[in-house]
């Protein structure tokens, strides 16, 4: 049983790091995603997508104002309906404390949180602790945690048909992508802070573990082949 138990805390782990949310937006309808954007794996509910607290929140931001969106649970993703035309759209999903003293290692805090994005050509300002914005200038994002930029942070860009490029920021925390292709991107940045916290339940940690992701849609550029097929059992 204990052994049953270890495996089950170990891959609730593995599949919370390696796994990602990232959104998409299009006619009124925001979906939040959980599992791997570039394999075209959606995890669903019933299922891994039921491991989050609650339903998350959505801001939107349209120039100078901002709302939450409600949302609810869909088989695939969370849904929202959104207003307007949204310049922005964050998500912050909440997961439970990753317990990992049977692996002599303290609490851990894992953080995913995803941005969608109308189009590179605006500047976004960061609010979430990491968070990974366009600058305004073509192919460029910028990477901040906690209001500074971080150097040599490892971003990587999938294109429309799942094809991956991982480039490192320099000093000021920028990266610029080639983006041939029209279609839907995400890029994803990851980071660790081992400073020791509590959370807002009083649960004590000793590493947390953020992972972003940013989404934008170009509408020109060459055709890009389509996503691979999900994969078994998705």
């Amino acid at each position: 049983m204990t052994t049953m138990i270890g495996c089950a805390a170990l891959t609730a782990v593995t599949t919370a790091s390696a796994h990602q949310v990232w959104l998409e937006n299009a006619g009124g309808q925001a979906r939040l995603h959980f599992g791997e954007f570039n394999e075209n794996l959606r995890e669903t509910s019933p299922g891994r997508l039921d491991q989050f607290k609650g339903v998350p929140m959505l801001e939107q931001v349209a120039g100078t104002s901002a709302q939450r969106v409600e949302g609810k649970l869909g088989k695939d993703a969370f849904a929202y309906t959104t207003t307007g035309t949204p310049d922005t759209l964050f998500a912050a999903p909440a997961y439970p404390l990753i317990d990992r003293s049977k692996r002599n290692l303290p609490a851990m805090v894992w953080q995913p949180s995803a941005r969608w994005v109308a189009g590179l050509a605006k500047p976004v300002t960061p609010t979430a602790p990491l968070d990974l914005v366009p600058t305004g200038k073509p192919g460029e994002l910028k990477v901040v945690y906690k209001g500074a930029p971080v150097p040599k942070a490892k971003v990587q860009l999938a294109a429309p048909s799942g094809w991956t490029r991982e480039v490192e920021t320099g000093e000021d925390g920028t990266v610029t992508f080639v983006t041939p292709w029209k279609g839907q991107y995400v890029a994803e940045v990851k980071h660790n802070d081992k400073t020791e916290g509590t959370t807002a339940q009083g649960e004590k940690y000793g590493e947390a573990s953020y992972v972003t992701t940013l989404t934008f849609v170009l509408a020109d550029g060459m055709a890009s082949p389509a996503l691979p097929e999900p994969p078994k059992g998705h």
